[in-house]
This record gives C-alpha cells, structure tokens and sequence, in this order.
C-alpha cells in the first residue's frame, strides 16, 4: 500500500500509455472486498452464477470466485491424486507455501505500476494451479470470477506452475451482469518449466460499467511451449498486457486474440514477446471487429535480446471497422539486437471489402448477410487455430450475437 501511494497514477504523456486514460479513476471510490457466498459443493451455487462458468462440459476441476471470496473449488480426484494441486491462494499460502510463496508477485512484480500495487496490497482469493513433474492433465481445469457488486473492486489473480514435462489446459473466465462504476484488476503468472505444455484462455466478458486491467506474464523455460488465447468482449474499459518470456533455449510461445467491440467500449491489447535465449519461436495472431463509437488499440513488441540468436518471431494484428465512428490503432514493433534472426510485423486497419460484399450480393445473398459472412471468415484464422471444441464454438456464438447487435 505504500508502494501504491507513492506510484504515480499512469499517464498518457509516456508512450506505454498513451492510448488509455486511467487518470479518471477513483481509487478511493470503490469499495476494496465485496463478500461473496461459498459452499463445499456445486448445490449450493447461485444458478446465475453457474451458467455465467459457460457450457463448462468436462472439467478436471472447477474454482468459482464470487466477489472477493472464493465460493468453492473442486478437482476431479483421480487427477488431485497424482499430485495436483488446484486451490485458491489464499488456501495454498496457508496449505502449501513451499509451492507458492517464491513465485506469487515474482512475475507481475508488485512495484511495476500503481495498479499492480493495489492489487498486491488488497487481493483476496485468486487460483494457484501446480501441475507435478510429467503429469498430464488431459481435460481442462477453469476458473471463473463472478462480479455482482456494484461499485466493488476486485482482485482476480491466477498462479499457474507446470513443471518440467507436465501438461494443462486453464481457463480463466470473467463475468458479470452490467453494473454501476466497477474495476477488476487482474494479474496472471505462468510458470512452464522445461518441456511443459501450458494452455491459457482468458476469457474476459464483464458487463457494462466494469473497468478491467490486467497484466498477464509468463515464463517459458527450455524446450517449454506456452499457448495463450486472450478474448475481449466484455466492460466498458478493457486493457490487458500479455507478455511471454523466452527464458531459456527452445521454447516456444504462440498468442492468439480475439475482440469485438461496440457502443463506447475502449479495448487495449499490449503484447511483449520477449526472446531472451537462443533458439526460440513466437507467433502472435490478434483480430478484431469494432463498430459504434469504439475504441481499439493494439501494441505489440518483438524483443530480440543480444544473445538471442537464432530467434524466430512473428506478430500480426488485423482490425476491421464496422462504422465511421470506430477507431482502431495498431502498432507493432520490433527491437532486435542480434543479427542471426527471422522477425516480421504486420498490421492492418480498414473496413469490410466492398468487392467480396459485392461478390456475394451478385449470388442472391442480402448485404447485411454479406457483410456478417465476411467478419465471420475473418475471425476464422484465429478460430482455427484453437483446438478446444467448445470454447471454439462459443466464440464463433458470441460474435454472431455481436454481429446481429444482440
């Protein structure tokens, strides 16, 4: 809390902000815990709560975060029985501080803003996840962070440890009804240790009214494949860092992003890749869709460290604009510092082509039909790439309803 107070509140004048305005905040405004409802079993579960988890289908476990409190947690126990522990972490300070206490705040480290400083100071709850040396969770373990407290703050934090050779699916899920003046500040750490496979979808669809800031990061350790997703759709100010590390040779990190935006919604998508040792691949994918009078930006960054060489990079962000009064700004960069690399940027911002839009009238097809046919393909070189059936067909659901306006 002293690091919070003495941190200056993020300004526009630096270039790493220069595209979202916090400075409207009032921190002091928000009420810092809203107390949540648990329970030892599924039962005792609001139903509204429940169905914002999604069609969860199989699961290895399941962690429900109702407000500030951790509502209930399960995992499947054939699957805990080979020595995963999956808890919230406040649990496993308290359970297991041998796994946890040297990683919480070690990636997304307290100081590095102001915002991450509250969070550190106020959080409550969160998801710790440790996956043993070789153990492979088959099915995917998920999270959900459920708001209903109007003019609440809350803190969602995930730590997630895949030691060497291991292999897991997370899902972390943000949701809520629309509500009055409310801020997520969420923090993800990732640890993938040497030949680990990690998989990481977060989800973010909040309601109107609720401010999400997040800063995701993870380590890849060598030979390490690190795979994440970030989807926007949700609250009235979006901004989410995800940054991977590649910290020792070998290892590989792919990003995939997905947004589709409306009405006044202000997305902002930041990215790092950030290739320290030798050897190492990373390929980035972010589209997105934005209509109204919304607001998108994507930043992007390939670092290429001096003794990175042999480093493979790509980065791409398309956006296509659904009206005269959207705006979307895509800038990547690239800083490479060693002369034995393959890096490539690309970027795109523009409407929908009226000549495919013609194309498909002259065959009978009406042209708002047209036009949602067209965003509906555009999206599909991210979708393709994501191999979970059922998050895969949400998403193609959830932008169908946006292209319908619903």
């Amino acid at each position: 809390m002293e690091a919070f107070r003495a941190l200056p509140v993020p300004s526009q004048e630096t270039e790493e902000w220069r595209y979202t305005d916090v400075s409207p905040l009032d921190f002091d405004s928000f009420t810092p815990f809203a107390p949540g409802t648990a329970s030892e079993t599924l039962d005792g579960i609001d139903e509204r709560i429940l169905a914002a988890a999604g069609e969860v289908g199989d699961r290895a476990g399941l962690l429900i975060q109702h407000n500030s409190e951790t509502a209930t947690a399960h995992l499947d126990p054939e699957v805990e029985g080979r020595g995963v522990r999956f808890l919230s972490i406040d649990a496993a300070l308290r359970d297991h501080p041998e796994l946890i206490e040297d990683r919480l705040h070690s990636l997304v480290e307290p100081d590095r803003t102001k915002l991450t400083a509250l969070h550190a100071a106020l959080r409550t709850g969160g998801t710790f996840l440790h996956v043993p040396r070789g153990v492979q969770v088959e099915l995917p373990v998920q999270s959900l962070t459920y708001l209903d407290a109007a003019g609440a703050a809350v803190f969602p934090h995930t730590v997630l440890v895949a030691e060497e050779g291991a292999s897991v699916t997370f899902i972390d899920r943000y949701v809520s009804p629309d509500l009055d003046s409310s801020l997520s500040l969420a923090n993800v750490e990732i640890f993938a240790g040497p030949n680990a496979q990690v998989r990481y979808v977060s989800l973010q669809d909040w309601g109107r009214g609720v401010t999400h800031l997040s800063v995701q990061r993870a380590r890849l350790s060598r030979d390490a494949q690190v795979r994440t997703l970030a989807v926007s759709f949700g609250g009235d100010m979006s901004r989410t860092e995800v940054e991977s590390i590649l910290a020792e040779p070998g290892a590989h990190s792919e990003m995939l992003g997905v947004y589709f935006t409306d009405g006044t919604q202000h997305v902002d998508h930041r990215s790092l890749q950030d290739h320290v040792a030798p050897h190492c691949t990373s390929d980035l994918l972010y589209k997105g869709a934005l209509r109204d009078a919304s607001r998108v930006v994507y930043s992007g960054l390939i670092r290429i460290h001096p003794g990175a060489r042999g480093s493979d990079a790509y980065q791409t962000n398309r956006n296509v604009v659904l009206s005269d009064q959207a705006k979307a700004d895509s800038i990547p960069n690239l800083e490479i510092e060693n002369n034995d690399v393959r890096c490539s940027h690309a970027a795109s911002v523009g409407p929908v082509d009226q000549n495919e839009v013609f194309y498909l009238q002259s065959r009978g097809i009406p042209r708002e039909e047209a036009e949602r046919l067209i965003v509906t393909g555009f999206f599909q070189e991210v979708l393709d790439r994501v191999p979970l059936e059922e998050i895969r067909e949400s998403l193609e659901r959830a932008i169908e309803l946006e292209l319908r306006g619903k």
